[in-house]
């Protein structure tokens, strides 16, 4: 899905990157909290699950809202708000799937403490 998105923004296209934004969202979310409804529902869920902070949350939505607008009233936003939104998802997309596995890898890596007063 991820591939088809950036195709569509290869090619130029406002309208398609927000509709396959907002559909890739679905899909993470779906996978993450089930199910459960609309948007709102399920990015609330999302937030009590940890993969979101409320600010987030909030960005999100805004994310959210204008491939709704797209795909539901035909708004074809300026390629400026489609990067954002571009940028937005790519961070959720890092935040729940990249970011964790570099932070234990980085946790493993990384010495432990000494304390000084300990050493003789």
């Amino acid at each position: 899905m991820l591939y088809e998105l950036y195709r569509s923004l290869d090619s130029e296209s406002l309208w398609l990157p927000l509709v396959g934004a907002r559909t890739l969202v679905d899909m993470l979310m779906r996978e993450k909290v089930g199910d459960i409804g609309g948007f709102k529902a399920k990015l609330k869920k999302l937030e009590e699950a940890g993969y979101l902070s409320s600010h987030g949350r909030e960005v999100l939505e805004s994310a959210l809202e204008l491939g709704s607008a797209a795909a539901h009233r035909g708004y074809a936003a300026s390629a400026s708000d489609v990067q954002s939104v571009m940028d937005i998802v790519e961070h959720m997309l890092q935040a729940v799937y990249v970011f964790p596995e570099v932070a234990q890898r980085l946790k493993d890596a990384t010495p432990p403490r000494v304390n000084p007063k300990a050493q003789p």
